[in-house]
């Protein structure tokens, strides 16, 4: 690897005010490479079972994927990592923007930022990477719009910031940065909250490395062709992922009415193709060929003079039509107030799903919501007790604590609509319609999570390619159970690498679709000058971060029966007409499957061979730590 190419690791206390920085050991690096391994090594070197998610102990760290910054394409990621207050298992997240290209340019691969300020502070981080702590008791409250802008958010100064939900300790809220991009799912926000700490600011004007050689600028070239070039790279262009809606309804996979059915009949209102018209420009994260993010606004009718960021399909689908709503207006105005507020836009979609099912059942009354009608639909209603979750006001209060602890807390069977995957809410696609997705729910580290499993091979693949690419043509029939274990075994590992290597999963595996790690190991090869890298060493080192990640659940408590579904899938059938319909899910199975491709025991427990294999074998036991 080329010298001085991996960042410092910098240590922030803020209890003390201290700060201190060293070089991160080379075989570290070249295990875990960046980013999504680097958090997963720190986690399990600070985090016990005794930490408390929101005390002073639990660490927020945010570290660079190993090409985060450099002049690779699309590699602007950083990842947030910590003990999660929503799951109490890992909290992971992954961020684009120009905020890690910021961190990685002042010469900082990984954050770790511990303790309690006693008093509302923001951190700021020089170019050189000097750090300064400064009071901010006066942006405490304050939306993360206008905290950016009160903090010059822009081309010279990056901004990674909470609002309310984050200062309230909502146990889903998000890190924003500047007021586009979020770090969501797991509660990050919350941790960051609990420390005292409403922003990090990240003075531009360092240096991040360069491509200096022939050979590094033929390598990017040939990167960010094979996305331009590819089928899919028009509509991303234009749309992101927005457009796929109206896909995912004909495909029976829609979550509506808190997947109570997979057909949306206002599907076809809030799909992509119907939101460009509030487009009024595209964005970009750094040195991404993509484009796929989009500025709007909405300039008559009652959410006039909204303007914000369109929403990708995850959000669409959940403010959408998991709640019941069909106005495109409303849903892009419903998103952007998540992000005002630093509410976790998918979570925040599940609670009110939630409570509108417990609603409609009699289990929840307008006394108990003091006054606020939660029904399908209801758009006033929703909005309103974003505000209250945000604020932990009354029952926002109950609904700040996710769907699993609160359906303990309002009881009275509530828990069977409560719709979680260790305690994270789930994704927009209905798992009865994608087993591989269904898999990925009930096995990632991290929760009721798609993203960093990304089975979509099972929507695109022919059954020719399934059996060239997984050795089983019915791992890419996505109703069919055959082969799931392998293709997400697959997935899973590919998303783990490319987390750690800061690159966006949108141009890799959604636009160009190799799951190969072919072209991310020329790459990486070039631009970090780590000769002889190849794809099975990505692979590797991608299958050791999810061990690591696993191990740290496992010492958190997790177990067996939290690689799970709820049984409104296991035991429910799609009522909708459609090529879904009547399907449920033997999540068992599908469990035992994938335990069986990953060599793990029938515990789910990573094996000392399995682990000597990796290079874990120091780890062997962690879990009992």
């Amino acid at each position: 690897m080329q010298d001085n190419f991996v960042g410092d690791l910098l240590t922030v206390d803020l209890t003390t005010g201290r700060s201190e920085r060293c070089a991160l050991p080379a075989e570290i690096t070249r295990r875990f490479l960046g980013g999504r391994g680097l958090n997963a090594w720190l986690l399990t070197r600070i985090v016990d079972a005794e930490t408390d998610p929101l005390g002073p102990a639990n660490p927020l760290i945010f570290s660079c994927g190993l090409l985060t910054g450099a002049d690779a394409p699309s590699s602007s990621r950083l990842h947030a990592g910590a003990r999660s207050p929503l799951t109490g298992l890992l909290g992971s997240s992954n961020v684009g923007g120009y905020a890690g290209a910021a961190l990685r340019a002042a010469g900082v691969q990984s954050l770790v930022i511990v303790g309690r300020a006693a008093e509302p502070t923001s951190l700021r981080i020089g170019p050189d990477g000097a750090v300064e702590l400064r009071p901010a008791g006066d942006l405490w409250g304050q939306e993360t719009r206008p905290t950016a802008t009160a903090l010059g958010a822009g081309a010279t100064r990056r901004i990674l910031v909470i609002g309310p939900a984050g200062e309230n300790q909502v146990r889903y809220a998000c890190i924003l940065t500047g007021t586009r991009h979020a770090a969501g799912r797991t509660g990050l926000g919350a941790v960051m909250g609990s420390k005292n700490l409403k922003a990090i600011v990240i003075e531009a004007g360092g240096r991040a490395p360069r491509a200096e050689t022939p050979a590094q600028r033929a390598a990017i070239r040939a990167y960010a062709e094979g996305i331009r070039n590819a089928p899919r790279y028009a509509t991303y262009a234009r749309y992101s992922n927005s457009a796929y809606v109206n896909w995912a309804n004909e495909s029976g996979i829609l979550a509506t009415h808190n997947y109570r059915q997979t057909h949306f009949a206002g599907a076809a209102q809030i799909d992509g193709e119907r939101l460009i018209q509030y487009v009024t420009r595209s964005r970009t994260c750094h040195k991404c060929p993509v484009h796929c993010k989009a500025e709007i606004e909405i300039h008559e009718g009652p959410y006039a003079g909204v303007r914000g960021e369109r929403p990708d399909i995850e959000p669409i689908m959940g403010l959408g039509s998991k709640c019941g709503v069909d106005d495109p207006e409303a849903v892009l105005y419903l998103y952007n107030l998540t992000s005002d507020l630093g509410l976790d836009s998918i979570s925040t979609a599940g609670v009110l799903a939630f409570a509108m099912e417990l609603t409609e059942r009699g289990i929840l009354t307008r006394q108990d919501t003091d006054g606020v009608e939660l029904t399908w639909g209801n758009v006033a209603g929703m909005a309103t007790m974003m505000g209250r979750i945000a604020r932990r006001e009354g029952f926002g209060a109950v609904l700040a604590e996710g769907t699993r602890r609160a359906a303990e807390i309002i009881g009275r069977g509530a828990e069977a609509y409560a719709l979680h995957s260790k305690g994270m809410e789930l994704t927009g696609y209905d798992p009865r319609g994608g087993l591989g997705t269904a898999l990925g729910y009930a096995v990632s580290t991290r929760g009721g999570d798609f993203t960093s499993v990304y089975p979509v091979p099972e929507y695109r693949l022919s059954a020719e390619e399934g059996r060239a690419w997984f050795g089983d043509a019915r791992a890419v029939d996505r109703l069919d159970a055959g082969g799931k274990g392998v293709m997400v075994r697959r997935t899973m590992l590919v998303s783990a690498a490319i987390d750690a290597l800061g690159l966006c999963k949108v141009p890799a595996l959604s636009v160009v679709n190799d799951f190969t790690l072919e072209r991310e190991a020329a790459l990486t090869a070039a631009v970090a000058g780590w000769g002889g890298l190849s794809a099975g060493d990505l692979a590797l080192a991608g299958e050791r971060i999810v061990a690591l990640e696993k191990l740290l659940n496992l010492r958190l408590g997790a177990g067996r029966a939290d690689d799970d579904l709820p049984d409104r899938f296991t035991e429910e059938r799609v009522p909708d007409a459609g090529p879904t319909q009547g399907m449920t899910v033997d999540i068992q199975a599908l469990v035992r499957d994938f335990y069986a491709a990953m060599q793990w025991d029938e515990e789910g427990v990573p094996t000392p061979r399995k682990l000597a294999e990796l290079g874990l074998e120091d780890l062997t036991g962690i879990q009992d730590l």
